[in-house]
């Protein structure tokens, strides 16, 4: 089968300086030069941005021996999603990366730290911090994408920051093969020019609307390129979205995005609490979420955005389109107590003082074959056993002692063994940046008991 090469890193390249935002005057406003396609690029450029950073990859070269250590330069491209500074890219880009350095269309440069992701779809969620509100992308739709029209590539090919390629949609529904683990599923296929730097990046529509996150290209070919759509993607981001959130703030609600030739909306699929509870007044199957906390909603991703750093007990204002009439409610955010959390979670919280969520094997990397799962470190406990074992969220737990953990289940087991009870520092087994570890975790009686 033809390989497809992933657009992950390069090599040194020359940056290029990002200059000030083109000011249209009105008669640049009137001449046939000011394009759609000029329009697109200037509605959705504000909310790319570049991103570079170092990583160590295992090298056969000759140079450095096999096996050896080199450290190398790598760029990609994000797109911002909520003005707090959250952003979308590819997990590839930003996967064992030490340091990872953003720049934005004004030229600020600043520090990203990764929250989330997932491997199968290879999309992560990084966050920056400013000290200001920043522009957002618009979001379009890929339920209605069509061959041959216009769309625009931009990103960071080659480290020249916020390159623009223009093309059309080639073909739909692409499943492409990376290598013998790993396939990308119904992908936009693109003859958009899409090089090292743009993964991770945009690929708008003539509306200046991302929809697609561009992550592949062919090898050996021109103007053959790949990316996810972006419906796909704010599902998945919703989800990173909702697993990053500490306080795990609850509406009540199991919702759906629907998709339509006018728009896309989410609306409530059924309640999953009484109808009669005084924390959800008079919400209903059918209803169409229109914006939570004074946050416009049109995918699930923005209903999970908007409770971000939401906390159990506050109150929102949810305002719903009921029949084609507006309808404004308030609901008191409950969540999951820690009563009514599985015991196994308490535990966990109680005795090593982390929060975790179940990942698969994919998400292990190539250096931990051995294992059938593991898991994820959301969030450490100040002053825990976890803390003082120097575990931080984003390692993969695999195993304690001579158990795996591959799930809670398995965790809840190895608790309640005595040899893990009786040991003031059983080892932990990790998975760190796709790379084995182990710590030996010191415990105290409270902790252990």
């Amino acid at each position: 089968m033809n390989a497809i090469a992933v657009v992950i890193f390069s090599g040194n390249t020359s940056q290029t300086a990002m200059g000030d935002p083109l000011v249209v005057t009105s008669s640049k406003a009137n001449s046939l030069r000011y394009s759609p396609v000029v329009k697109a690029i200037m509605n959705s450029e504000p909310a790319v941005v570049n991103i570079q950073g170092n990583k160590t990859i295992t090298s056969t070269s000759s140079n450095h021996g096999a096996g050896g250590k080199q450290e190398v330069n790598g760029m990609g491209t994000g797109v911002i999603i909520d003005s707090r500074g959250y952003i979308i890219t590819n997990l590839h880009v930003v996967q064992d990366v030490s340091k990872i350095e953003v720049t934005l269309a004004d030229g600020t440069k600043t520090e990203a730290k990764l929250i989330n992701y997932d491997p199968q779809t290879d999309l992560a969620m990084i966050r920056i911090q400013v000290g200001k509100k920043l522009p957002v992308i618009p979001i379009g739709s890929s339920h209605d994408l069509m061959r041959g029209e216009t769309v625009i590539a931009i990103g960071n090919p080659f480290g020249y920051q916020h390159t623009v390629t223009v093309g059309v949609i080639s073909a739909l529904h692409r499943d492409i093969p990376v290598n013998g683990s790993q396939e990308y599923h119904d992908l936009i296929q693109t003859n958009a020019d899409i090089n090292p730097g743009n993964s991770g990046g945009p690929l708008i529509n003539i509306d200046g609307e991302v929809i697609g996150i561009n992550v592949a290209v062919r090898v050996g070919a021109q103007g053959i390129g790949f990316a996810i759509p972006i419906d796909a993607a704010c599902e998945v981001m919703a989800d990173l979205v909702s697993d990053a959130n500490p306080s795990n703030p609850d509406l009540g609600l199991s919702l759906e995005t629907i998709h339509n030739e006018e728009q896309t909306r989410t609306r409530i699929a059924r309640t999953t609490v009484s109808a009669a509870s005084s924390t959800q007044p008079d919400l209903h199957e059918g209803d169409v979420i229109l914006s939570i906390a004074g946050q416009p909603v049109r995918h699930r991703m923005d209903v999970e955005l908007a409770l971000l750093e939401k906390r159990r007990g506050e109150e929102v204002e949810v305002v719903i389109d009921r029949q084609g009439q507006p309808v404004s409610r308030v609901i008191r955010l409950e969540g999951r107590s820690p009563a009514s959390e599985p015991r196994v979670t308490q535990d966990v919280w109680e005795k090593l003082g982390v929060r975790l969520v179940n990942v698969s094997q994919q998400a292990l990397g190539d250096g931990a074959e051995t294992y059938t799962g593991g898991l994820k470190v959301l969030e450490v406990r100040p002053g825990s056993p976890a803390e003082r074992g120097a575990i931080s969220p984003g390692d993969i737990i695999v195993g304690i002692l001579r158990w795996q953990t591959p799930n809670m289940d398995a965790m809840q087991w190895v608790l309640n063994r005595d040899e893990f009870n009786d040991s003031s520092a059983p080892k932990f087994y990790l998975v760190r940046n796709s790379e084995p570890y182990f710590v030996a975790m010191k415990m105290t009686k409270s902790n252990a008991r």
